[in-house]
């Protein structure tokens, strides 16, 4: 679940606002397969929404809690009762804002040859390996997750 999650809210890394288009490839290394699709991000100063069209799913991310709409269910998820996706709202804050060093709680971060890596804490290493991405101005060229089992999530924006 930690994954899926994941992919959910650091698919909400396509910097600014109003609506970017992007691509995601799921590699799952037990299936020796990969899972694609496109999203919109939407990111407003008391929001951030990430929407999957084709699957008619979404996930908004308010101050106050997590609204997931599948269809026409809607559950609302709070900070206090999911940890990880406290620590991805961090993140997603973060580097939407260009603060990265806000997550040094959670991540080391090293910069080199253009790209940004975050290296995961104890406390986040038991599921996430590292996470990868670059940046140009407020595009973003790619953000790549890499799981300990070795599956990995590779996100592209499009516009």
């Amino acid at each position: 679940m930690f994954k899926v999650l994941f992919l959910f809210l650091f698919s909400t890394l396509f910097l600014f606002s109003n609506e970017i288009e992007f691509k995601e490839e799921k590699y799952i290394s037990a299936l020796n397969a990969s899972v694609y699709r496109n999203g919109i991000l939407n990111i407003n100063n008391d929001f951030i929404k990430v929407a999957y069209p084709q699957q008619n799913k979404s996930f908004t991310f308010t101050k106050e809690n997590i609204i997931e709409k599948d269809g026409k269910k809607e559950n609302i998820i709070t900070y206090e009762d999911n940890l990880d996706l406290t620590i991805f709202s961090k993140v997603i804050e973060s580097i939407y804002t260009n603060k990265i060093e806000n997550i040094k709680e959670y991540f080391q971060i090293k910069k080199s040859d253009g790209y940004t890596t975050l290296i995961p804490s104890e406390y986040v290493a038991n599921v996430i390996k590292r996470i990868e991405y670059k940046k140009i101005d407020s595009k973003l060229k790619f953000l790549k997750i890499y799981f300990t089992n070795d599956d990995w999530i590779n996100i592209v924006q499009t516009n």
